[in-house]
């Protein structure tokens, strides 16, 4: 007869890693950006991040990748040139003048949508702000390029970690990221001498003038955005630091590893 394995949700999965090793116990560790999963020979262990997202916004991130595999939807992507950040040839200091920031709208989302890899009832759902946040948007595509790492602990020592990626959703979540990109890119070159850096689907830059030529190719060719005046950008050689009126603290831009799939760490 098979044993009966309890499924059990932790708070700490710190803790009962530290004890398992403890007592010189097995176990397999298999961890996500936002989950982490430990399985002994008695129990299987879970803990999700509190990411605090409301069940219409979890049934939307389940609903994406059920419509995509469902549907056997797939694409071809090249991620090499994926860049998602820009640092810009920014010098450490201070900025206080004809600063703005032009932000996407829901980039991502949308060029998911025009390429057919969600439906209009999906597409739809996530765009009403009212119950579905920018965040949700995120995780809901960063979820189809997920990878697992798997680690195994024989009661004395790791093995070499693992790694397990989603190859029948991930490049639908790369397609969107290179198109999304290759704008950004565009908007760097329409900025000229003005631009700053950008950040995923926003760009920074310090002219009146720049502000101008990226909001007409915006008008142009349909993409939604948002412009922000900034009061003050500070440089360093590790972050980026932006004040604005819409927000009560600076927002740092950190210069650290990013990983692609986990954007909600570097969109506001």
């Amino acid at each position: 007869m098979p044993v009966l394995i309890m499924k059990i949700k932790i708070t700490n999965p710190t803790d009962l890693i530290a004890q398992l090793k403890y007592d010189y116990q097995p176990f397999k560790l298999i961890s996500t950006t936002l989950t982490k999963t430990i399985i002994t020979d008695e129990n299987e262990y879970y803990h999700s991040a509190n990411m605090g997202l409301k069940p219409v916004e979890l049934n939307l991130i389940k609903s994406v990748k059920d419509y995509i595999l469902k549907n056997n939807i797939t694409c071809n992507v090249t991620r090499k040139n994926i860049q998602y950040i820009n640092r810009g040839i920014l010098r450490n200091g201070t900025y206080k003048n004809n600063l703005y920031e032009i932000d996407l709208k829901s980039a991502y989302w949308n060029f998911a949508y025009k390429d057919n890899h969600i439906s209009k009832d999906i597409f739809d759902r996530g765009n009403n702000d009212y119950m579905v946040s920018k965040k949700a948007r995120l995780i809901a595509l960063g979820n189809l390029a997920k990878r697992k790492t798997i680690i195994d602990f024989n009661g004395k020592s790791f093995s070499k970690a693992l790694f397990e990626t989603s190859e029948e959703t991930e490049n639908i979540f790369y397609s969107a990221s290179a198109k999304t990109d290759a704008v950004m890119n565009r908007l760097k070159l329409i900025a000229g001498e003005g631009y700053l850096f950008y950040w995923c689907d926003a760009i920074f830059v310090r002219s009146l003038e720049a502000k101008n030529e990226i909001e007409r190719y915006l008008n142009r060719y349909f993409l939604n955005y948002a412009t922000i005046n900034i009061d003050k950008i500070e440089k360093t050689n590790s972050y980026i630091k932006v004040w604005d009126k819409g927000h009560k603290e600076p927002r740092p831009f950190l210069f650290e590893s990013i990983k692609p799939v986990d954007l909600t760490k570097v969109i506001d």
